[in-house]
Parts: structure tokens; sequence; C-alpha cells
């Protein structure tokens, strides 16, 4: 009987989970550090350009997960994963627009 692996996306969406929140937290830190401008821009087209691989990557997922049930687990903790980096976002929006003017 020939094994079903993991569909590759799940680790795609998981690595792209990891790496946009932590680029995300260092440009945030960075900013409150510095108070640059340029990472204040830096920061808005981080967000915006991450925003647009991780709707398409969520949706290629939601593909695999129709196309894989073997691996539905699996396909939606990468998903949850994904979503985690919406509220860590918003967050991270807030406190640069009611706690530092």
């Amino acid at each position: 009987m020939e094994d079903i692996r993991e569909p590759q996306m799940n680790y795609v969406g998981k690595r792209l989970a990891y790496y946009s929140a932590l680029m995300g937290t260092l440009i945030f830190i960075t900013y409150l550090i510095s108070g640059s401008f340029l990472l204040l821009v830096t920061g808005a087209v981080f967000t915006l350009s991450a925003a647009l691989i991780n709707i398409t990557v969520v949706a290629l997922i939601v593909i695999e997960f129709i196309n894989y049930r073997n691996h539905w687990k699996n396909s939606l903790t990468t998903i949850v994963c994904m979503l985690l980096n919406i509220p860590l976002a918003a967050s991270y929006m807030l406190i640069l627009t009611y706690f530092h003017s």
C-alpha cells in the first residue's frame, strides 16, 4: 500500500506564517525603538504584500484541504496558524495608532 504524503502547501503555509509574524514583529519593534518614518512605510508595505501572499497561500491550502481529505487536520492547523497573523497585525496597528503618537 502506498503512503500518501502530506500536501506540500501545508509545509509552505506554516513556514510562511512563522516568517511573516517574525518579520512583522522585527519591523514593529525596530520602529518603536527608532521612530524612523522609513520603517513605518516599510512596515505598511510589508503588511500589504504579506497579506496578499498569505491570502493566496490560504486559498491554495483550502483547495488542498478539499482534494486531500486524509490530511484535513494538518491543513486545518496550517490555516489557523496563518490566520493568527491577522490579530497580531491588528494589535500592532492598534498600538501604533493609539499609543505611539
